[in-house]
């Protein structure tokens, strides 16, 4: 032996070397993403006892404080939504991905677009590392009902209010829901869905916002098929389909700053390099102090949506 290694000794090392970074980066990608779905729990429930206290105050109050949830859900889609297209992998860090695991965890129990972002997230990883993400103990905190009850009836209440400021005489607006109405049982033949969402309280918005997309060309039996199965358990399925719907038409993609395309125009939502603005402990102090208070006035839904942060 001369002293020098051989050619397999020499590239021994830097292998067990890259292993075991390899090993660290993914333990630490895990402990991430882990310390994000706790963050969301807690958030989901800040929300909920948000929503109850609100409710028990009053009708005014508990209509802005869902306001405000509906705009927090939309925010956070706009973090998650990058992540569902493959380029964005390319160049995402380690708190890129526990910011869109964050997110879509806040609202998986009540948009089934969250649920999807979180899967995206678990197979991505997988690629990444080899291995397949290790399940996380959450649980379904209570009351989530009321959280996506919460969102719905947003929807509905904000379209109604649209709805009225292009006033229609009543005979318009029966042919509307008829024209609807019939939209709605050729999508879901069956009868029984059919029957229920054109029953349903919050048929008016669903109605109203079907005849727009309609006149702006969209096809309708497509987005009424794209309404998951959970229209069925909804506690307003009309509400709710409402809710889905327009989340097919408001969400556009820009150059990688993802807007949210209303009915009265496109707004910045929020973008991904920016979403977590603030701390975590603020976030939830925020939203834990607005439900204790009481407050009457709600801060804008830019500013407290993103506070840290759905299928069905």
């Amino acid at each position: 032996m001369t002293g020098k290694r051989s050619d397999e000794e020499d590239e021994a090392v830097p292998d067990n070397e890259m292993a075991e970074i390899h090993q660290r980066a993914t333990a630490a990608v895990t402990a991430m993403i882990q310390a994000a779905g706790e963050v969301a729990q807690v958030l989901i429930e800040a929300r909920i006892m948000q929503l109850q206290r609100a409710a028990r105050a009053s009708d005014e109050q508990a209509r802005r404080i869902r306001a405000q949830t509906r705009a927090a859900q939309q925010a956070d889609a706009a973090v998650w939504r990058p992540a569902m297209r493959t380029g964005w992998w390319r160049t995402a860090g380690t708190e890129d991905i526990a910011r869109v695991w964050r997110a879509a965890s806040t609202w998986h129990h009540v948009d089934p677009r969250a649920q999807q972002a979180r899967q995206m997230v678990v197979d991505q990883l997988a690629k990444r590392t080899g291995r397949v993400m290790p399940e996380t103990q959450e649980s379904t905190p209570d009351g989530t009902e009321v959280l996506s009850d919460a969102v719905d009836r947003a929807v509905s209440e904000d379209t109604e209010q649209s709805s009225q400021r292009l006033p229609m005489s009543a005979e318009a607006v029966s042919d509307r829901h008829e024209r609807m109405a019939a939209e709605v049982r050729k999508a879901w033949p069956s009868g029984q869905r059919a029957d229920t969402v054109i029953g349903c309280e919050a048929w008016g918005a669903l109605a109203y916002t079907l005849d727009q997309a309609q006149h702006t060309g969209h096809d309708v039996q497509q987005l009424l098929r794209g309404v998951s199965r959970f229209v069925d358990r909804a506690e307003r399925p009309a509400a709710y389909a409402c809710r889905v719907v327009q989340d097919q038409l408001d969400e556009t993609v820009d150059l990688g700053t993802v807007r949210v395309q209303s009915r009265h125009g496109t707004e910045p939502a929020a973008v991904a390099a920016s979403a977590f603005p603030q701390s975590t402990i603020s976030a939830v102090t925020e939203v834990a102090s607005a439900s204790e208070e009481q407050q009457p006035t709600v801060r804008p839904a830019t500013s407290s949506v993103s506070m840290a942060a759905p299928g069905r």
